[in-house]
């Protein structure tokens, strides 16, 4: 999630209220805008509309967003949503008040920004098979993962402090922010449309592989023969369009299905290890601790209460 405000620092963050709905600080880029807002009481359908795409995230207290072609949804800590430009959003605040005002921050980035930063990454980083980055037309939700968390938290920090050089780091950290978000965008299509590609993306068809065949041994050479790739080709493009390596993937498709088995197939630790295709009880556990902080066993104990 976002950092919480620093009530000392908040001075520096937000200026002193002048409205209760959707109090705006603007901190201005060459390239950027970004407001935050705070609004200390409840309201409902409060229209909010930008003129560039824009980075909506939460960093405090709930809402419920009615955006275009969407049934109307909570937006939590921890969660964005990437927007095109002149995209008219409804937004109810059902908790706000004075002592638990709701903040959210929206980054508006100049279209021309966003299109330089995209046909750099088309130049130096395409995508497999004719593939483009592009900027959704549509409202993209997501949870944020680490180098997005980062990134939003580091561009807060930059924006507000006027520090010598804070337009190029303003802008360096703005352009590792859209190609973190790219990526999230990218693995999250190709995840959900995974059976449609696989006749026609290289690495759809190796994910539906990897799936399908998690009790087996995966290479990571036989896994980018499925590809037609190079070992190093193929590291190269499942870590620019998924995000991570074929092995942290790989990892977490077999924990989650070890974590089904046990909770739903009622399998021991040591039979869902195996089940999943970890090829060792200690492998199981030490992935397993990586990913959720205790054991299998420990997982499994606390189904139980």
């Amino acid at each position: 999630m976002l950092d919480a405000i620093n009530i000392k620092e908040k001075y520096k963050i937000f200026s002193s209220p002048t409205v209760e709905v959707e109090h705006r600080t603007a901190h201005q880029a060459d390239h950027a805008v970004l407001n935050l807002y705070e609004t200390r009481r409840y309201a409902y359908q409060y229209d909010l509309q930008f003129d560039n795409p824009v980075i909506v995230s939460m960093i405090q207290g709930r809402k419920v967003m009615h955006l275009k072609k969407q049934d109307p949804f909570e937006f939590l800590p921890g969660q964005s949503i990437v927007m095109p430009a002149s995209e008219l959003m409804h937004i109810d605040f059902p908790e706000a008040s004075a002592e638990l005002p709701t903040q959210c921050l929206a980054l508006e980035i100049s279209e021309g920004f966003v299109w330089d930063t995209l046909a750099w990454l088309n130049e130096y980083f395409p995508k497999l098979d004719n593939g483009e980055w592009a900027w959704s037309k549509d409202n993209f939700a997501l949870l944020n993962d680490k180098p997005v968390q980062q990134n939003l938290n580091a561009l807060i920090r930059v924006m507000v402090d006027n520090d010598f050089g804070k337009q190029l780091k303003a802008s360096n950290t703005t352009r590792e922010l859209i190609v973190s978000l790219m990526q999230t965008q990218a693995r999250y299509y190709l995840l959900e449309n995974m059976d449609k590609l696989s006749t026609k993306n290289r690495l759809a068809h190796v994910v539906k592989y990897i799936r399908q065949n998690l009790h087996r041994p995966l290479s990571a050479d036989y896994l980018a023969s499925q590809a037609c790739l190079s070992r190093a080709q193929f590291f190269r493009a499942f870590q620019r369009e998924l995000g991570e390596t074929p092995v942290r993937f790989i990892n977490q498709e077999r924990l989650a299905k070890a974590k089904k088995l046990m909770q739903f197939g009622h399998l021991s630790a040591t039979e869902a290890c195996y089940e999943s295709g970890f090829s060792s009880v200690n492998y199981f556990s030490r992935v397993f601790r990586q990913f959720e902080g205790i054991s299998p066993t420990e997982w499994k104990q606390g189904l139980m209460h």
